[in-house]
């Protein structure tokens, strides 16, 4: 059995996309996964399953498609995986952890384009990306900030879904639970 973080795109967000995360865990559960764990109503979820990562992030998309009629990203991710990305924040480790943005891409980010967007952002916000996995830190707060999933999808041309720092701890702590 392999334990997985898995990460779902822009559920229960501004009345849209609404799966009722007690329902999920249900269906999970219907359909072999087992020590079923969400976390918050965004779409957080720790499974075991024997699928490989892309199995289990194939068939969770197949379930939401199926039993919720919604269409929604998978990002399924490894306790090492989500440990290592964790090493790697590039931001202060006294960072306020809601300031601090971890984000998940479906695909690899030419470098070229990285270089690109860094001229477009100013004052105290800032981002990198390290094996894939963008970081950004807003020292005064997502509401007026433009670096957002969104902003970042638009501009890469990908696929995102991200968690502030404190979530993706929180996730990583259930997973010594299983």
């Amino acid at each position: 059995m392999q334990t997985y973080i898995v990460f779902l795109k822009g559920i229960n967000v501004s009345g849209k996309n609404i799966i009722k995360m007690v329902d999920l865990k249900v269906v999970l559960t219907n359909a072999a996964f087992t020590e079923v764990q969400t976390y918050i109503q965004s779409g957080n979820i720790v499974v075991q399953t024997t699928r490989t990562c892309e199995e289990t992030s194939i068939k969770i998309h197949e379930l939401i498609k199926e039993h919720f009629q919604l269409n929604i990203a998978v990002f399924v991710v490894t306790p090492e995986q989500l440990n290592a990305t964790l090493k790697n924040n590039p931001y202060p480790e006294d960072a306020p952890e809601n300031k601090v943005f971890i984000t998940f891409l479906d695909q690899k980010i030419e470098q070229n384009a990285v270089v690109l967007l860094k001229k477009e952002v100013i004052g105290t916000e800032s981002f990198e990306i390290i094996n894939n996995i963008l970081y950004y830190y807003l020292p005064e707060g997502m509401s007026n900030s433009k670096l957002s999933n969104p902003f970042f999808e638009k501009k890469l041309k990908v696929v995102a879904t991200g968690r502030n720092l404190n979530t993706v701890r929180k996730m990583l702590s259930l997973v010594t639970s299983v």
